[in-house]
């Protein structure tokens, strides 16, 4: 209840809303606390694990508070409210960070869900809210023929996807999500607002650096372009694998793709002794595109080609699971080719198939991402060719010892390969060094404007920028 912790006129002196008509009951909690601006919950109310809960059912946190936001001003009583009572602040905008990021225990979760809206500006230009979802930017943005370089999964928001770097199928064409951030707007430890429109350094660092590292960003616009008529899908499956058979598809795939027209994207998907290829193009002319990847299809055991389909329709198929599930997934190195994994790939075959759950997956970058000089960003990794992921899922809390266990040995047998650059969006909290495998000679400049934006590290997680 409120009144355990904190009294009436203690509240409202301190949100300074003794004056905004603010109602409260005689008997009430915090989930009673509404106005137009924030909502207030503690653990005694109904809503707090709703508000609670993250996508990843294995991270369990829980904040002393939860200050559900509707508004800059919202924002700004919470900040108030965490400095006042001496708690660290974490953000969330969708939910998903892999390790638990956007959540605290003990302290005061800024959740961002309700700011959830789209403004289109001149120039086919768009201020969006952080916690719009990529499901229903698509939704908004398809009709009216426009799209920006965002990933698949439709329940991410925009926020945690752009701070971090975000890339998709449209990726290659048109740089990452950050690539194309043109301003931002971000409430401060001290509860003022800055805009990078009079601060670039803002602005750089929340192109690929920003996770919840120097306050709440409230803001993000960016240029937008013109969406394919029509998006084409390859889809390849082999079963039955043996550690010769993989070694020969993954140096197949990794020839297929050194050449891949900007339109195009791909993935290669290893889950047990079963291996998934996708290619996907955007193209108008894909008229000799399939012979970029013709050495595989002969050995495919399913080959599925969903040529020129509704873009709309097409990218729905990529929306992924939409509940919360049991899992542990981080980036598993930054390749330039396959050089960088040759010595281990029978032994990377060998732990993801004695691993049930475990999947080991490599994408395309490269294309207009390399273009971008390693200075005019957060995000460093500009000579980077393929983002390789490690995944592990299960049914039962009793599933989880094992599976991660031979999940960290993967990422040790991947290291002493000399992977070490690791993409901030998907983090890992055992990697080591873990900010100079994300930010590599970016980190030092985001270290510094750390101290300028948050000099008392307000904001806080366990692989907070320092």
């Amino acid at each position: 209840m409120l009144q355990s912790n904190y009294t009436k006129r203690e509240f409202l002196k301190l949100l300074g809303t003794g004056s905004l008509g603010i109602f409260f009951m005689s008997f009430y909690s915090f989930d009673d606390f509404l106005d137009d601006d924030l909502i207030i919950l503690t653990k005694d109310d109904k809503k707090y694990d709703q508000y609670r809960k993250s996508f990843n059912k294995r991270i369990e946190k829980f904040p002393k508070i939860i200050a559900v936001c509707k508004s800059e001003t919202g924002i700004k009583k919470a900040i108030a409210l965490a400095n006042e009572k001496k708690l660290k602040i974490a953000i969330r905008s969708g939910g998903h960070s892999f390790e638990g990021f956007s959540n605290v225990d003990n302290g005061l979760l800024i959740h961002l869900g309700l700011m959830n809206k789209i403004t289109w500006l001149q120039e086919n230009k768009v201020k969006l809210q952080p916690a719009c979802l990529l499901q229903e930017i698509y939704a908004n943005f398809l009709p009216k023929k426009r799209i920006i370089p965002a990933g698949s999964c439709g329940t991410v928001a925009i926020g945690g996807l752009t701070l971090g770097g975000g890339y998709g199928f449209f990726s290659r064409k048109y740089g990452l999500t950050c690539d194309n951030l043109l301003r931002v707007k971000m409430i401060d430890y001290k509860g003022n607002t800055i805009d990078s429109d009079k601060d670039p350094d803002l602005l750089w660092a929340c192109k690929g650096g920003g996770n919840g590292n120097f306050g709440v960003v409230t803001e993000l616009h960016f240029k937008t372009y013109s969406a394919p008529q029509s998006f084409s899908g390859y889809r390849m499956k082999f079963n039955n694998l043996t550690s010769d058979k993989f070694v020969k598809l993954i140096r197949l795939w990794f020839q297929a793709t050194e050449n891949l027209p900007n339109e195009a994207f791909s993935a290669f998907v290893l889950n047990g002794k079963f291996l998934t290829i996708l290619f996907t193009n955007f193209a108008a002319n894909q008229t000799d595109f399939e012979k970029t990847f013709s050495s595989l299809i002969p050995l495919a055991n399913d080959y599925k080609p969903m040529k020129n389909r509704n873009l709309a329709a097409a990218l729905k198929n990529y929306y992924g699971v939409t509940e919360p599930i049991y899992f542990k997934n981080s980036s598993a190195g930054l390749y330039s080719g396959i050089e960088d994994i040759e010595k281990g790939l029978e032994d990377i075959f060998a732990k993801v198939v004695a691993s049930k759950g475990m999947i080991y997956q490599i994408n395309t970058l490269g294309g207009k991402i390399n273009e971008v000089k390693v200075s005019d960003s957060a995000y460093p990794h500009r000579d980077i060719n393929y983002l390789s992921e490690l995944q592990a899922y299960w049914d039962l809390p009793s599933q989880e010892e094992k599976l991660t266990k031979s999940f960290e040995e993967v990422q040790q047998l991947l290291r002493n390969l000399g992977n070490v650059k690791q993409y901030r969006n998907y983090p890992n909290i055992n990697f080591p060094d873990a900010n100079n495998a994300y930010f590599g000679n970016n980190l030092l400049r985001l270290q510094k404007l750390k101290k300028k934006y948050d000099p008392n590290n307000l904001f806080d997680y366990p692989q907070v920028i320092k």
